[in-house]
């Protein structure tokens, strides 16, 4: 069971990749009317499907919703999701092999764990229903006027539109992002995919997120602050090995006579001449768009043979992982750091 206690929300997710179901349970939730349908198309672009870039596991991953009635959530609600598509023989020749780069030798050694099957409750299987709760914060915050969109800005070395070129709005983003989810570069990026695949390797990626309509004023200083919070939700996604605000990293190349955000009045209205601070400042939203970006590691499970140990006979060993894996998981991870931030911010502004 993984748990967090949130300043409003109380999330609990219950489950593993090969379990019967994955459960969702929530608390603190305010009271809402949700739109099934939105739901549903969110959730679809999580799903696997038949593209070279997805696994070729195929679930259904239908919510059942339990304490919610005609659509409208009273506080405290439990999700379900069932898991129909369990391949566990694909790891028979696994038992006590951890596979490099996944989280089996931690979890051997937090929990003396040697059937690494599916995952268990570190497969990036469970955002299934991580999913749900953020669609439903992602709604929420629709409703109150704070749009969320992400969006592939890099696969392996093929670099496409960034928020750092420009003002990239949520409308534009949702326009262009529909199906593979990059505001350009979709050829290149497919056939960066394809030629890992083919190899039987994988390739890790860049999702950029904007965040439009964003009161000001939320957050604090310290411990408080947001951006600690949103990056605490982005690193429970799976495969997320680093996170930026605004200019992040790139600020550290370059003066304060360069990268400061100026003010200015346009009439009445403060404005900003940049926003390399991604919206926030000192830990508080300034009132501008929250931009930001995550690096995603290239999937683990490859087909390309690899060294590790035999933790039953102590002795080192050769290992092909089998199975039915992402060539990129960044490309279905878009609507997981949507639904990250989407968390975050509901806890933060209710």
């Amino acid at each position: 069971m993984s748990k967090l206690q949130g300043k409003n929300l109380i999330i609990e997710i219950v489950g593993e990749s090969h379990s019967p179901e994955m459960k969702l349970k929530v608390k603190g939730f305010p009271n809402f009317s949700f739109d099934k349908d939105e739901l549903t198309k969110f959730l679809a672009r999580r799903k696997a499907s038949s593209s070279s870039f997805s696994t070729p596991r195929i679930e259904a991953d239908e919510p059942e919703f339990i304490n919610v009635k005609d659509g409208v959530i009273n506080g405290d609600f439990e999700v379900i999701i069932k898991n129909n598509n369990v391949k566990s023989k694909d790891y028979s020749d696994l038992y006590g092999k951890p596979r490099p780069s996944h989280a089996d030798y931690a979890w051997h050694l937090k929990d003396g764990a040697l059937d690494f099957s599916g995952g268990g409750r570190f497969s990036a299987r469970l955002t299934a229903v991580y999913c749900v709760l953020g669609g439903l914060c992602k709604q929420y915050l629709e409703k109150k006027g704070v749009k969320i969109a992400s969006y592939l800005q890099a696969v392996g070395g093929v670099q496409g539109a960034s928020y750092r070129d420009g003002d990239i709005d949520y409308d534009k983003i949702v326009s262009l992002t529909c199906g593979f989810p990059s505001i350009d570069k979709k050829d290149e990026m497919l056939l960066e995919i394809e030629s890992a695949r083919l190899q039987g390797d994988s390739v890790g990626g860049v999702i950029e997120t904007v965040v439009c309509g964003m009161p000001a004023g939320v957050g604090d200083n310290l411990f408080e602050g947001l951006e600690g919070k949103l990056s605490s939700l982005l690193f429970s996604v799976p495969a997320v090995k680093g996170v930026e605000f605004g200019s992040g990293f790139e600020m550290a190349k370059s003066r304060g006579s360069v990268v400061n955000d100026e003010l200015y009045y346009d009439g009445d209205t403060v404005k900003l001449k940049t926003n390399n601070n991604g919206g926030i400042n000192g830990g508080i939203s300034n009132g501008f768009n929250l931009t930001m970006r995550v690096a995603l590691k290239p999937t683990p499970s490859i087909q390309i043979e690899q060294n590790t140990i035999d933790l039953v006979n102590k002795e080192n060993v050769k290992i092909k992982i089998k199975g039915r894996h992402d060539a990129c998981v960044a490309v279905r991870a878009v609507p997981c750091i949507e639904s990250a931030v989407a968390i975050a911010l509901l806890d933060e502004v209710l």
